[in-house]
């Protein structure tokens, strides 16, 4: 059984984060920059990745409407997870990941970080929650 790296995408930063071998833990990894373009980024991200060799699974974010309806930057991350799935050797999966950034806002309010550190850290922190929103269903299904 191999890692899982979740994905925070953003039109400016993108969020990563990866799971321990045995897909319990979601862990951040980094928060890069996004590129001019989709290709442009999934190279980055891959070459984040390289130093893993055994992730089996990419899991993204899909920032669904409140309503559960797409919007317009659903439509865009959809975009990007058909660039990344081509760019990556792992099947690619969306996860709906409403509320996500705003719990990870409020978190980190409550917790009395700065707004520049805020701004560091909310990217990875929403890969983090995602991925670990998503190993959490594949636990409560085994049991």
């Amino acid at each position: 059984m191999g890692r899982i790296v979740g994905i925070d995408f953003g039109k400016v930063r993108i969020g990563l984060a990866i799971s321990d071998e045995r897909r319990i833990i979601a862990q951040p990894l980094e928060t890069i920059r996004a590129a001019k373009d989709h290709g442009q980024t999934a190279k980055l991200i891959a070459q984040s990745l390289a130093r893993y060799n055994n992730i089996d699974t990419v899991v993204i974010g899909l920032p669904l409407l409140l309503n559960g309806k797409e919007g317009e930057m659903a439509l865009l991350v959809k975009a990007f997870a058909k660039v990344i799935e081509q760019a990556l050797p792992y099947p690619v999966l969306l996860w709906d990941e409403r509320l996500t950034s705003s719990g990870v806002e409020r978190m980190l309010l409550d917790g009395g970080v700065s707004r520049k550190k805020r701004a560091e850290l909310s990217d990875a922190l929403s890969a983090v929650f995602i991925l670990q929103n998503y190993l959490d269903s594949l636990s409560s299904r085994s049991t």
